[in-house]
């Protein structure tokens, strides 16, 4: 008995490890795909553990930064410990905030990235998210949402006059990019 639940605890350790590396390779791509790079502005709305918010750190330069934003102090110490155990804190910061009121100015960030937005409950509160990443995103921002399902947030994206928008299926999950016009 015992030993069969110390299998089942690998096999879960597994599959949570393979399904963590397979969202950093996704986010790689996307990275590489939009040529995220130099000094750009990034709010990252869904740091996670950490890992694609620190690859991205390193391939900045400074005056470019990449922000994050969490929603409790337990992880905002976990991830400025990596920022600065990575040595990127010249281009990486974490603030605790909420996230359907952000305290950034209108149109500061050149990227701005969230994940799994379905998670987010009740569903109001994901069109609540998603206002909030197109009134901080530049007139000639791009935003990318990973999600297993991306149509309503294309049609509020339509909604905001975005009109280059693409839609990619990578390791699992639809990857929505759409840029301002």
């Amino acid at each position: 008995m015992i030993a069969g639940i110390g299998i089942v605890i690998v096999i879960v350790a597994g599959i949570i490890g393979w399904l963590i590396w397979q969202r950093q390779q996704v986010w790689k791509k996307i990275s590489a795909d939009l040529s995220i790079r130099g000094d750009v502005q990034i709010l990252d709305m869904s740091i996670g553990n950490g890992k694609t918010f620190i690859n991205l750190a390193k391939q900045l330069t400074t005056p470019g930064k990449i922000i994050g934003v969490v929603t409790n102090e337990k992880q905002e110490q976990k991830l400025k410990e990596l920022i600065k155990e990575e040595a990127v804190a010249d281009r990486a910061k974490v603030e605790s905030t909420d996230i359907t009121n952000l305290p950034f100015v209108g149109h500061q960030f050149d990227y701005v990235l969230i994940n799994n937005l379905q998670q987010v409950r009740p569903a109001i509160t994901q069109g609540r998210i998603l206002q909030e990443a197109i009134r901080i995103l530049d007139f000639k921002g791009t935003i990318v949402i990973t999600a297993t399902t991306v149509q309503r947030y294309r049609q509020l994206l339509e909604y905001y006059q975005f009109k280059d928008i693409k839609v990619k299926q990578m390791g699992g999950q639809r990857v929505m990019i759409a840029q301002r016009n």
